[in-house]
């Protein structure tokens, strides 16, 4: 049977965000970005969770874009 909506936790755990940048690069890790599911938070299933994992994996993907060309120069 389903369990009730407090236990439906899909993920908990990761990269704590203090360890982030702006742009979601692991500060002690150039180069290495994080997004969706690999960030520590506590998040239902669902809609929100995809939602944030797309944003999330657009924010880094663009920071490793950002990365890329000031590594380029």
């Amino acid at each position: 049977r389903t369990r009730p909506i407090e236990e439906a936790i899909s993920t908990a755990g990761g990269v704590a965000f203090e360890a982030l940048d702006a742009k979601l690069m692991i500060e002690r890790l150039p180069g290495v970005f994080c997004a969706g599911e690999m960030l520590d938070w506590e998040a239902p299933t669902g809609g929100y969770l995809l939602t944030a994992c797309f944003a999330s994996g657009a924010a880094a993907g663009q920071g490793a874009l950002d990365y890329l060309a000031r590594m380029a120069r």
